[in-house]
């Protein structure tokens, strides 16, 4: 049982510029979950959104620093 109320996922997306966050799941199909996996996105890493432009999202996970389309990373959903 958990300690208090908890934050609601939400799209890496929606994450502002300068904000960190954990990845709750990744959702999408196999390509691109593993794709992702890959890369660093998996349950529990930590992001930080570097930049946040409409279409383009700069973060760094795992020391690594990668743009991402938003598209794509509407498949990454995020707590805080």
């Amino acid at each position: 049982m958990s300690c208090g109320p908890q934050m609601p996922a939400m799209p890496l997306s929606m994450v502002k510029a300068g904000e960190t966050v954990r990845v709750s799941r990744v959702k999408g199909n196999e390509d691109m979950k593993h794709h992702l996996k890959d890369l660093g996105f998996v349950e529990g890493s930590e992001i930080h959104v570097v930049s946040s432009s409409g279409a383009n999202i700069i973060v760094t996970v795992l020391g690594a620093r990668f743009g991402i389309d938003s598209k794509v990373a509407m498949h990454i959903m995020t707590v805080g």
